[in-house]
């Protein structure tokens, strides 16, 4: 009977404590419209002729993705 006393208690309290995460989380429309607005996504080809498209913040990041994404998918 203790024992699930305990277990009701640790999921009361996680229940409640996963509530306050999520609320504190969650983002405004116009923050993720921000958000959105600093990645700029670009048309890609890689040398086994996948096309696609990869998004960054910036242009190094851009390179990184495609570089990596063609390791995976080409077999480089």
């Amino acid at each position: 009977m203790k024992k699930l006393i305990l277990m009701a208690a640790f999921a009361v309290a996680g229940t409640m404590s996963a509530n306050t995460i999520a609320v504190e989380t969650e983002k405004s429309a116009e923050t993720k419209a921000q958000e959105a607005a600093k990645r700029t996504c670009v048309p890609v080809t890689l040398s086994c002729g996948i096309t696609g498209q990869a998004c960054g913040e910036t242009t190094i990041d851009i390179i990184d993705i495609v570089i990596i994404a063609d390791d995976i998918l080409c077999g480089n």
